[in-house]
C-alpha cells in the first residue's frame, strides 16, 4: 500500500487509515504536554511512539482534543478549521511542501482545485473527491468518505494551501451529510 491512507476492511466494513507522519505533525504544532498529551493518549494517539497509521477516529478525536487545549475560545468547528490552516502552513515550510507549493502556484488555484480529485487519488483511497466549475470563478468541492471526516479541518487545509499560494478566495461549506460534505469556493480567477 502507498500514500497518505489506506483502506482497511474490517468486519465488512471500510475505515480510512490516516499517515501517522499528519497526526505527528499536528501534535508538533500544538507541542502537547501534562493532561494535554494524557488525553491524546486516551484518544489513541501517543505523542512518545506514534504509529504508521491511524483510523481516520482517531485524527477526528485528536482534532477535537488539540480544539480543547489550543482553542478554548473557539467553537469546535472553527478550531478545527484553525487546525488545518495551521496544519497546511507547517508542511509549506518543509522542503517537499515549498516543492508543493511552487507547483501550486505555476498551476494556479483554479486548475489545483479542478485537479484535486487526480492529486488525492494518487495519495489517498477511500476518500472519494469531485470537483467541478459551476460557474465562472466559482468551484464546487464534493468529498466522500468515512463519517469521521472532519468537514471544518478539511476546508482549513484547501484555505491553507490557497494561502501559502497567496490566492485570494472565499470558502464556505454549503452541504454537509455523515459522510459527505460539500465545499463552495468563489473569488477564483
Amino acid at each position: 500500500m502507498r500514500g497518505a491512507a489506506w483502506i482497511l476492511r474490517v468486519l465488512g466494513s471500510e475505515v480510512l487509515l490516516v499517515d501517522g507522519s499528519v497526526l505527528e505533525s499536528i501534535a508538533r504544532l500544538h507541542q502537547p504536554s501534562g493532561a494535554f498529551k494524557d488525553e491524546l493518549r486516551a484518544v489513541g494517539f501517543d505523542v512518545d511512539r506514534p504509529e504508521m497509521r491511524y483510523p481516520s477516529g482517531i485524527l477526528l478525536a485528536m482534532l477535537d482534543v488539540c480544539a480543547k487545549h489550543r482553542y478554548p475560545d473557539l467553537p469546535r468547528e472553527d478550531a478545527h478549521r484553525q487546525i488545518g490552516q495551521k496544519f497546511v502552513a507547517l508542511f509549506f515550510g518543509t522542503f517537499l511542501g515549498k516543492v508543493a507549493g511552487t507547483l501550486l502556484h505555476a498551476l494556479g488555484v483554479k486548475r489545483f482545485l479542478l485537479r484535486l480529485p487526480k492529486v488525492a487519488a494518487m495519495i489517498t483511497a477511500g476518500l472519494e473527491i469531485q470537483s467541478e466549475q459551476v460557474a465562472p470563478g466559482e468551484i464546487r468541492l464534493v468529498f466522500r468518505g468515512p463519517e469521521t471526516m472532519s468537514a471544518e479541518y478539511t476546508l482549513g487545509a484547501v484555505e491553507g494551501a490557497a494561502l501559502a499560494a497567496k490566492f485570494a478566495m472565499q470558502s464556505e461549506i454549503v452541504r454537509r451529510q455523515p459522510g459527505e460534505f460539500e465545499f463552495r469556493i468563489t473569488g477564483i480567477g
